[in-house]
């Protein structure tokens, strides 16, 4: 795929095929996390990939999935991520950690797109579990959860109307709609 392609064409990935991502390759994607850009370059920002079942399991009850969608919904057993990648921030080192998760995230994400890998941000989880579950250090705080794998969903975008709510239709595709894009440019000044 062509860089615009990726970019157009990444949706967030909730249901997911049971394939294994290697190691690898989760390496490459906090290799592409860590040349994002840092605020004032003080790189804040670590990262734990769980990739082994047993764990994966275990952050999949810290996370929530899908909130416009009702009743309460997350993927079944066989739809679940089979791999995370966590994102931690070092307590005090930087005022700019939220943007550079979400920098740095961007970067993972649509680098597993260009594979063909989906992926879903996670900001509703339990933090505290997933520090118990993974030892993190009291200096840390748990950001962001990335969850990741071969997507077993469509994801599509729809002109937004009246709603910023996403849905899933009969045919179990995800449609997301977006604001139009001469709604949010302005030129020269508002």
């Amino acid at each position: 795929m062509k860089f615009d392609e990726i970019i157009m064409t990444r949706r967030t990935i909730r249901r997911f095929k049971q394939f294994p991502l290697s190691l690898d390759f989760l390496k490459k994607l906090v290799n592409a996390a860590r040349l994002a850009p840092s605020g004032a370059n003080l790189q804040p920002l670590e990262y734990i990939i769980v990739n082994e079942k047993e764990i994966c399991e275990k952050i999949f009850s810290a996370l929530k999935w899908a909130g416009y969608i009702k009743p309460e919904w997350k993927p079944d057993e066989s739809e679940r991520p089979v791999a995370y990648i966590i994102i931690l921030a070092r307590r005090g080192v930087s005022p700019f950690c939220d943007i550079d998760a979400g920098l740095s995230a961007e970067n993972m994400m649509l680098l597993a797109w260009s594979y063909g890998i989906g992926s879903c941000m996670l900001g509703n989880i339990d933090r505290k579990k997933i520090k118990e579950i993974l030892n993190v250090p009291d200096n840390y705080d748990v950001h962001s959860v990335i969850a990741l794998g071969f997507p077993a969903e469509k994801s599509v975008v729809e002109e937004m109307e009246d709603s910023v709510e996403y849905w899933r239709d009969e045919n179990g595709v995800m449609h997301v709609p977006k604001r139009k894009l001469e709604d949010v440019l302005h030129v020269n000044g508002f």
